[in-house]
């Protein structure tokens, strides 16, 4: 299969199928960006962590095994469908990570104490809707307040403040379809974007209102990535990686081998982080890109063996550290890949399959890649450099299927995971 940059061919291909709609009124109301939100400080306010979605964080080293050490389980008998998040319940400029937030099948977003997993009081939090919320939330500071931004299965984007109560009039807006993956954000005038089923992407203002649509020509479920000048990266169904400018224009559009479902991965200049390195995806079918910033394909590597192609398939997004890049598969591997080369280092076996996103530890004596299993493990697994190793397992009461939460704010690294049986744990 030949793979090329196609950013004019397809740009031209694709014009009838993308619709930029600028700041337009909602109900009366026109688009602001008078007062943006901002990323949260916490240490894990959205799915992956960071705008690139790297999934990476800084920590003490592990030291002793973790445990369990508290459980908070839905009382409504529900699912929890999002990843879980992080923030402080205000905009302190140091978070001590104090709520943990989390989306509900039965429409509730739950706000728990993070010390003790109990649900916070309906006088200091409470929000549920109709439907599931399946958009992992992103955490913001806005007007000196903690506001979160998700999405749910009817397809609204919501935004509301640290009490659950909505930002302002226009929120929420309606995209048409169930949303993606995760919400992202950008930090550059507040504009949230979020995928919608309803064949597009969603721009949405400050103050909730649609500040444009970039349409496809098939569903989009995964989570964009965001450069810190704004652009927006994303692809789905589609079988297209694209990447917009902050108002909506297309760059750029690449071919993939498959849909992508998960979430690019934005690797920054190390000696200059306001400028991008390049982008890594890695679509279901288990073909890693790596794409310029210009969106040249630098190149293209199968995970698994060309002769055996259909039985790779990839699920999580992957993840991101000093020139590693960790994507596990569906059957259960998880793979260190050299991001100079596109070549796997090493491979470790899950024993079980692997959904989920993997996170990685970065500390003083070197890489921790956490991941979960479908068989209710989640996994510590050292890198060695060129081989891994098992370092720790804990086991929970169900599949996971989310990516870990990560907390830096204590002296040893805390970890908070959803699983099937609708019972958040708290690991440490």
């Amino acid at each position: 299969m030949r793979h090329e940059f196609t950013a004019l061919r397809l740009g031209l291909l694709l014009a009838s199928a993308l619709t930029l709609v600028a700041c337009s009124s909602n109900g009366g109301i026109r688009c602001s960006f008078a007062s943006p939100a901002r990323l949260a400080t916490s240490s894990w306010p959205k799915f992956q962590r960071d705008l690139q979605n790297t999934g990476a964080i800084f920590v003490s080293a592990l030291g002793r095994a973790p445990v369990v050490r508290a459980q908070f389980q839905d009382p409504n008998g529900g699912r929890f469908l999002t990843a879980p998040v992080l923030g402080n319940g205000s905009a302190n400029a140091v978070s001590l990570d104090q709520r943990l937030y989390v989306g509900g099948s039965n429409g509730e977003l739950f706000a728990l104490d993070t010390g003790t997993l109990t649900q916070l009081p309906q006088t200091e939090f409470t929000f549920s809707v109709t439907s599931g919320i399946q958009t992992t939330p992103l955490v913001g500071v806005k007007d000196g307040e903690e506001v979160l931004f998700f999405g749910s299965e009817l397809g609204f984007v919501y935004g509301i403040t640290h009490s659950g109560h909505r930002q302002q009039a226009a929120w929420p807006l309606n995209t048409g379809g169930a949303t993606g993956l995760a919400v992202s954000l950008n930090p550059t005038d507040g504009t949230v974007y979020v995928a919608s089923s309803s064949r597009a992407l969603y721009a949405v203002c400050p103050n909730g209102v649609r500040r444009f649509v970039s349409g496809s020509v098939a569903p989009l479920v995964g989570a964009p990535a965001v450069t810190p000048a704004g652009e927006v990266i994303y692809g789905g169904e589609d079988r297209i990686l694209r990447m917009e400018r902050a108002d909506g224009f297309l760059l750029w559009t690449l071919s993939l081998s498959a849909p992508l479902r998960n979430a690019p991965v934005v690797e920054l200049d190390g000696s200059d982080p306001s400028k991008v390195k390049a982008i890594y995806a890695v679509d279901t079918r288990g073909r890693l890109f790596k794409v310029s910033p210009r969106g040249e394909l630098v190149y293209t590597r199968s995970l698994g063996s060309e002769a055996d192609l259909l039985s790779v398939a990839v699920a999580g997004s992957p993840a991101l550290a000093t020139g590693r890049l960790y994507v596990a598969t569906t059957e259960g591997e998880l793979l260190s890949v050299d991001t100079e080369t596109g070549e796997p280092v090493w491979s470790f076996s899950a024993g079980a399959g692997v959904v989920a996103s993997p996170a990685v530890l970065v500390h003083a004596e070197g890489k921790t890649v956490v991941v979960g299993t479908t068989n209710g493990e989640l996994l510590f697994v050292e890198d060695l450099g060129e081989a891994p190793r098992l370092a720790f397992a804990v086991t929970v009461n169900g599949a996971i299927r989310q990516p870990v939460a990560v907390s830096a704010a204590e002296s040893a690294p805390v970890f908070f995971v959803a699983d099937d049986s609708g019972t958040i744990s708290r690991i440490e």
